[in-house]
């Protein structure tokens, strides 16, 4: 049974620097499950900061990913689907922005300590190309939070756990509609 955002709180607010692996299918809802965790803190009056990649739908389509900054909502558009897959990209259905990016990153540099850090998400890009979000994987390590909350999609878990073997994983199942 999946643990509840307020049952994950409970669990590892009174630590010091744990990492939890939100991880599941393209779709599953890692990000809706993260954005129920950063509503519950907030609610206990506790800093959040990071960013979230909300999904972009139109007819029921993911069309395209913004970037959140969870400290001042400051929203940007992220990337948006190719028409045509590019199979020479490390993010072959999307083209990103490289300023929204680098945007990013400067939010991620930027955060000081925090109670919740949100990273939605790891992928490809930092985890198998050195690219897209640098600061990171620094900021994950200098553990200047009471918890990580980091989405990973399961294709990429094991590159994850290899830099953090100690991370909690939590799998969100896709949920299945007839």
């Amino acid at each position: 049974m999946l643990p509840t955002p307020a049952h994950v709180w409970a669990a590892h607010s009174h630590a010091q620097a744990q990492v939890l692996a939100v991880t599941g299918e393209i779709g599953a809802g890692k990000t809706t499950w993260c954005r129920a965790l950063i509503a519950h803190v907030r609610e206990l009056g506790l800093r959040v900061a990071g960013v979230s990649a909300p999904g972009v739908f139109a007819d029921g389509h993911k069309v395209a990913i913004d970037l959140l900054d969870l400290a001042s909502n400051e929203q940007r558009r992220l990337a948006e689907r190719l028409a045509v897959m590019d199979a020479a990209s490390p993010t072959p259905n999307w083209k990103f922005y490289a300023e929204t990016l680098a945007w990013g990153d400067r939010v991620l540099k930027a955060i000081d300590a925090c109670d919740l850090l949100v990273i939605d998400e790891l992928g490809p890009l930092e985890l198998r190309h050195n690219q897209g979000w640098q600061q990171a994987l620094p900021l994950l390590k200098q553990g200047r939070y009471r918890l990580a909350c980091v989405v990973v999609r399961r294709s990429l878990l094991t590159a994850f756990q290899a830099i953090f073997a100690e991370a909690q994983v939590i799998e969100i199942a896709r949920k299945h509609t007839h």
